[in-house]
């Protein structure tokens, strides 16, 4: 059998070479690649069972196989020795063997420009307090844009920054920023505990790998109630439904004071998906962007979350847009397909419309009041 680490580097190097965006190792099963939407059989042998047990044996520390062998999965990110390229991995059974699942990393902590976010989340960044979520499903690239975030401070305002990740999967290097990697299972048992201890780590801004309880939530509300900068991630598929994860979170008696609470401290709620682009192989991301400004802390103290889409089609000239707004520039510009732009369209007859040069009535309106 081929060494496994020379195995892997050999079969992720194709993977790369394809512009593939996960690699699949399933025993009885050659190696697949996802290009795009699709997944792909590769050129190598049938995956033996041999294979998995040792590439776990050689990529895994003890304490990512001890939790392999309790809850029978583990997440976690590895850089390929010799290279500095990161991956995120996981690692589960399947018929009593091993399957893995390998994410594939910007071999550098890509800039705005390179994915497409809007310039409004670079100025959202260098607020000093206040809350930022991103959100999006899993593998929409949630994490990547608060990696380009984190960077984009790093080069531009002198802070001490914390995160707490699960797992760490960009490394930051100390330019004018110094910060702070904290991995779960590593440097640190859970989120709650690494949280308790941070407002003594004197930090100007805490990244928060995910939003996942009403523990988080609170610690992430009063630390930006107190002049720190919040940033975490959140599974949402658009910035209203960021409300419903929150408030589920709470018991019903206690959503009206959360929210009040929070409408105050919004800086910035994103929502973001990724499309496929026009040559079938490459990923393009586009945002929701919603900015906490007067009408819309507002709206959520009144909990009119209907009015906030027509809130950010009225608010472009802040920075605001809506996912068909980001939808429409991409396929502008080229970017996609109109199938693809219909496809991911949350109202895609008045997409169609726009596209044909129709104008479309009701863009602004009376958001407030009645």
């Amino acid at each position: 059998m081929i060494e496994p680490k020379a195995y892997l580097s050999a079969v992720l190097g194709k993977v790369l070479e394809m512009k593939g965006l996960d690699l699949f190792l399933k025993v009885g099963s050659v190696p697949r690649t996802r290009i795009g939407g699709v997944v792909t059989p590769m050129d190598f042998p049938v995956v033996k069972e041999e294979d998995t047990k040792a590439i776990v044996e050689n990529i895994c520390n003890n304490y990512q196989k001890g939790l392999l062998e309790k809850n029978r999965s583990v997440d976690f990110a590895f850089s390929l020795i010799g290279t500095e390229r990161r991956f995120r991995a996981n690692v589960f059974f399947q018929q009593a063997t091993y399957s893995l699942v390998i994410r594939t990393l910007w071999h550098r902590i890509p800039s705005f420009e390179e994915l497409n976010i809007p310039p409004i989340l670079k100025q959202m960044a260098l607020e000093r307090s206040g809350m930022i979520l991103i959100a999006g499903t899993v593998a929409s690239g949630k994490t990547t844009t608060i990696s380009a975030m984190i960077d984009m401070m790093n080069s531009s305002v002198d802070r001490h920054i914390i995160t707490i990740e699960d797992p760490v999967e960009y490394l930051h290097q100390d330019r004018k920023c110094i910060i702070n990697q904290r991995e779960i299972g590593i440097d640190a048992n859970d989120f709650n505990s690494a949280l308790k201890y941070v407002v003594r780590q004197s930090p100007d801004a805490v990244v928060i790998g995910e939003m996942r309880d009403a523990e988080t939530f609170n610690f992430a509300l009063a630390s930006a109630e107190v002049g720190r900068l919040v940033i975490a991630t959140v599974h949402a598929k658009t910035v209203v439904q960021i409300f419903d994860r929150v408030l589920g979170f709470f018991p019903p008696a206690e959503r009206d004071q959360v929210l009040s609470h929070l409408s105050f401290n919004i800086t910035c709620f994103a929502a973001q998906k990724l499309l496929v682009a026009k040559d079938g192989r490459s990923l393009v991301p586009v945002f929701e962007i919603m900015i906490g400004n007067y009408t819309i802390r507002q709206l959520v103290r009144e909990k009119k979350f209907d009015r906030i889409a027509q809130a950010l089609r009225n608010a472009a000239n802040e920075g605001m847009q809506t996912f068909d707004d980001s939808i429409f520039k991409v396929w502008k510009d080229g970017k996609i397909s109109t199938e693809e732009a219909l496809r991911a369209s949350d109202r895609p007859q008045e997409m169609e419309n726009q596209m044909k040069g129709i104008k479309i009535d009701g863009q602004s309106g009376r958001i407030l009041g009645t």
